[in-house]
C-alpha cells in the first residue's frame, strides 16, 4: 500500500497519479505497462511513483482497492439503508447500482473488466481477497437482517445462498454495462424502467423458485 510519501501530496496530484495507473493499466494489462508510461501521463518525474510505492506489484494493487471502495461507497448511496427496507429491494438496488457507477467512474469500470481479463497478473489470489471480502461481507449482512426479520428462512444453506446472489447479481451487473453480454440478454441500451424491469423478473425467479 502507499507510503506516507503520496498521501502527503495534494489532492489532485494524487487523482490525477490515480487517472493515470488506471488508464494505462486498463488499455496494456498489468505485465505490459510500465511505472515510466504512468508516470508520463500523469506528468510527473519519472521513477517518482517509487517514492510513493514499493514496486509496482504494491502500485497496482492499491488501484484495485481504490476501485473496490470507490464501488463500495457509492453502492452505499445508492441502495440505502438495508436496514430499513425490504431485502428484495435491498436486492434490486444492489443490481442496478453498476450501471450508475459506470457512468459516473467509466475509467474505474473499464480498469475493473480489464484486470478479470487479465491472466498476465502473478498475485490474482490477492486481488481476489480485495475483490471478494467485501462483498461476502456485504451478502452475508443484509441477509443476516432479512433472517432477522422473518423475511428469509433461518435453515436456508447461508453460504451457498450468499454465493448464489453474488454470483447472480454480478453477472447481471455486468450484462448492464458490457456491449456482448447486454447485446445477447437484450439488456444494453435499455432506460432504467427497462432495467429493472428485467432486475425485478430475475428476482421474481429466485424468490419465486424454478420448480
Amino acid at each position: 500500500m502507499p507510503k506516507q510519501t503520496f498521501f502527503n501530496l495534494p489532492e489532485e496530484k494524487r487523482e490525477k497519479i490515480i487517472r493515470a495507473a488506471i488508464e494505462e493499466f486498463s488499455l496494456h494489462g498489468y505485465a505490459k505497462t510500465s511505472i515510466n508510461s504512468i508516470a508520463e501521463r500523469a506528468e510527473i518525474a519519472k521513477g517518482s511513483i517509487y517514492q510513493y510505492f514499493e514496486d509496482k506489484k504494491d502500485f497496482y494493487l492499491y488501484q484495485v482497492k481504490f476501485v473496490k471502495e470507490s464501488y463500495m461507497t457509492h453502492r452505499t448511496g445508492f441502495v440505502g439503508d438495508f436496514r430499513n427496507q425490504p431485502f428484495r429491494t435491498t436486492l434490486l438496488r444492489t443490481m442496478l447500482f453498476f450501471r450508475e457507477f459506470q457512468e459516473i467512474y467509466p475509467g474505474q469500470v473499464r480498469f475493473y473488466f480489464a484486470m478479470v481479463g487479465d491472466t498476465s497478473i502473478p498475485f490474482d489470489e490477492e486481488i481476489g481477497e480485495i475483490m471478494t471480502e467485501p462483498s461476502l461481507s456485504y451478502m452475508r449482512e443484509i441477509i443476516d437482517v432479512a433472517v432477522e426479520r422473518g423475511e428469509l428462512r433461518p435453515d436456508l444453506d447461508m453460504d451457498m445462498l450468499v454465493f448464489d446472489l453474488i454470483v447472480l447479481i454480478t453477472a447481471f451487473q455486468q450484462a448492464t454495462v458490457s456491449p456482448a453480454m447486454g447485446e445477447y440478454y437484450g439488456i444494453v441500451g435499455k432506460d432504467r424502467k427497462a432495467l429493472e424491469r428485467n432486475a425485478d423478473r430475475l428476482l421474481d425467479i429466485v424468490f419465486n423458485g424454478i420448480e
